[in-house]
């Protein structure tokens, strides 16, 4: 029997990752790059499918939607998922018992059509599939802006007691859970290195608002006491304030008047910078590199900064630049492929290979078949 494979034409950014809470609790190690994959290709799933299958996407689709650096996403994606592939992970079930598994089942990259085809293991059905209740959904757009090892791991453990809103971890628990070296032993790193940092960057850029206190059982820290409310929806006032780091404008220095310049000082910009920097550089320049800056900048990096670095070098340019020879190399060794497969066979294989004709998805949805 042939076997079938869904091709997803273009990742529905608004559909919402549901999980269970086993999932969420259970024991494992990932990096950034390969928190944010395998939230993207979770996040796409059938939530009421039987089964899994395999999926391929365009590797730039998925690192678009990953926010993967563009002048590396493509050796990024490639390296990321094979690494995905050899990864476990541990779940312990309600009656103590636990299974450990992997999270692809395959993967595969395609070479010349610059495609990565998965399929997630079988023994995650249970924690992805048909969930009726212990379960969490989250979006997953705004967990593809942290920079962090652990921000997304512990935004999905402190999101799913959201209705509780006051409650503890132990650090033993973190310890076990993230699968932290014996460094982590110390108190001290497992606060500066792991909970800190991750707590800051929920804060700065999820939907909930986290507050925690360290507390101690005689002379050592045990647990960390957690308080999150669900933010309100910022207004544009707001927002403007929180994407320049709080920043308020001094209206006796600087006449905000809406153009680029403007745009700048509400970034932290100078506003002798910022004017020359308007006469320096175009419109474009200056808004498509700003957009960048504010997608790509680190957690500790200065924004004001990053955004002029951005524009100096020309940033989102050059990365189109490279993203163009990449695609044109991409399609000559396609074309060499397919040569040498018509020298040797006398015909060029189909794409489809083995299998059936693909199911073709666009937003969540089916558009040919």
């Amino acid at each position: 029997m042939k076997k079938k494979v869904t091709v997803i034409a273009t990742m529905d950014e608004k559909k919402p990752l549901k999980q269970s809470n086993r999932l969420i609790e259970s024991r494992y190690k990932l990096t950034m790059y390969e928190q944010r994959l395998i939230i993207a290709i979770c996040s796409q799933l059938n939530e009421n499918a039987e089964e899994f299958g395999k999926v391929r996407i365009k590797v730039s689709e998925i690192a678009n939607f990953c926010n993967f650096e563009p002048e590396k996403a493509y050796s990024l994606v490639k390296k990321t998922i094979k690494k995905l592939a050899s990864r476990t992970l541990e779940i312990k079930l309600e009656d103590g018992n636990w299974y450990v598994t992997h999270w692809l089942q395959s993967a595969k990259y395609i070479n010349g059509e610059s495609i990565i085809e998965y399929k997630i293991d079988d023994e995650l059905k249970p924690e992805l599939l048909q969930l009726k209740s212990g379960f969490l959904r989250a979006q997953t757009k705004p967990l593809m802006e942290f920079r962090r090892d652990y921000s997304a791991r512990l935004y999905f453990l402190l999101k799913k007691m959201l209705k509780i809103k006051d409650f503890d971890y132990s650090l033993d628990f973190f310890r076990d859970r993230f699968q932290l070296s014996k460094s982590y032993e110390i108190s001290a790193n497992l606060k500066n290195k792991v909970i800190d940092p991750a707590v800051k960057e929920i804060n700065e850029k999820s939907d909930i608002n986290v507050k925690h206190e360290y507390i101690k059982e005689g002379r050592t820290y045990t647990k960390i006491h957690f308080t999150i409310t669900l933010k309100k929806e910022p207004n544009k006032e707001e927002q403007i304030e929180t994407e320049t780091g709080h920043l308020r404008l001094n209206e006796s220095i600087y006449d905000s008047d809406g153009s680029v310049a403007d745009k700048l000082v509400k970034r932290g910009v100078t506003p002798q910078k910022a004017k020359s920097m308007a006469k320096k550089y175009s419109e474009k320049q200056i808004n498509e590199n700003i957009n960048y800056a504010l997608k790509f900048k680190d957690s500790k990096e200065n924004l004001a900064g990053f955004i002029i670095s951005c524009i100096e070098n020309n940033i989102v340019e050059n990365n189109r630049k490279a993203k163009e020879e990449i695609d044109k190399k991409e399609k000559e060794q396609l074309a060499d492929d397919r040569q040498a497969k018509e020298f040797f066979h006398g015909k060029t294989e189909d794409f489809s290979g083995d299998y059936e004709k693909p199911v073709i998805m666009k937003d969540g949805k089916i558009i040919s078949m």
